[in-house]
């Protein structure tokens, strides 16, 4: 797992909040705090950290190719297997959404996850029949992910509580650097190979629970995890150089890959609120 410098928002949010005192609603027409921990017509923002967490494997597959010899002329039609894996790594990033209470115990959110950047390694190896022939391991840079989500929020307790438990559903779009392609492998003979990653909406989940500091306090701290249903489209294609054993030279076999990545993020969110009306 690797972390990104998250002081700034979040010491602005904490700082802000420590400073804050109780705002008295007046003619000015500026939005005033809630005075209630939580009621119809209230607005929340939120900023924090966001920890994504995606699927440890969130790809493999295996090619089966007829592998000949190139240094004779008979075709010797070896039948080797070729597996492909791409993995993900982690990332700590920040995050911010707006929460909008249309009533009582129902809420609407907007909420964005900013810049998280997965760490992305491949890993091949290659089979012919029981035979162990090679693999090897390539770590291919780092994909910025992007997550946007609207959920519809229900709050159980009542509006007076400081403790505010909710549960969310709704639909989320992750995007993956906006749909970039890129060389495989890169050294100082040139670029190999082609990558292809794509965007994908579909539905999203959380719980989360509103910790209020005081019900004539405008700010909260807020915890919530989220799971994201996310599978990107994946264009993937290299040649492999396979050693097939007793070939007097080494068979070029091409990777062609057309499919989906299991990318499903696990999002964990902590942050500092602050709620208001107009």
């Amino acid at each position: 797992m690797r972390s990104k410098p998250l002081l700034t928002p979040l010491a602005l949010a904490a700082c802000v909040g420590l400073a804050a005192q109780p705002v008295f609603a007046g003619p000015s027409g500026f939005p005033q705090p809630a005075q209630e921990p939580r009621s119809a017509g209230v607005f929340v923002v939120r900023i924090g950290a966001s920890y994504v967490d995606v699927d440890d494997d969130v790809f493999s597959t295996v090619q089966s190719f007829v592998a000949d010899d190139p240094s004779t002329d008979p075709v010797e039609a070896v039948p080797v297997d070729v597996g492909v894996e791409l993995n993900l790594d982690d990332d700590t990033t920040w995050y911010v959404s707006a929460a909008w209470m249309a009533t009582d115990h129902w809420g609407v959110e907007l909420y964005h996850s900013n810049h998280a950047s997965l760490e992305a390694d491949l890993y091949s190896d290659a089979f012919s029949g029981n035979t162990f022939i090679g693999d090897f391991s390539e770590g291919i840079g780092d994909f910025d992910t992007y997550t946007t989500s609207l959920y519809a929020n229900w709050y159980p307790l009542d509006a007076n509580c400081l403790i505010q438990p909710y549960v969310g559903i709704g639909g989320g779009y992750v995007d993956i650097e906006e749909d970039f392609t890129r060389p495989v492998f890169s050294d100082e003979f040139g670029d190999y190979g082609l990558l292809g990653l794509g965007s994908d909406f579909s539905w999203t989940a959380q719980v989360g629970v509103d910790f209020n500091f005081g019900r004539d306090s405008a700010w909260q701290i807020n915890a919530s995890a989220m799971y994201v249903d996310a599978s990107p489209d994946l264009q993937l294609g290299f040649d492999t150089v396979t050693e097939v054993p007793g070939f007097g030279e080494a068979a070029v076999l091409p990777i062609r890959i057309r499919d989906e990545m299991d990318l499903d993020p696990w999002i964990f969110n902590l942050g500092v609120g602050y709620k208001f009306s107009f």
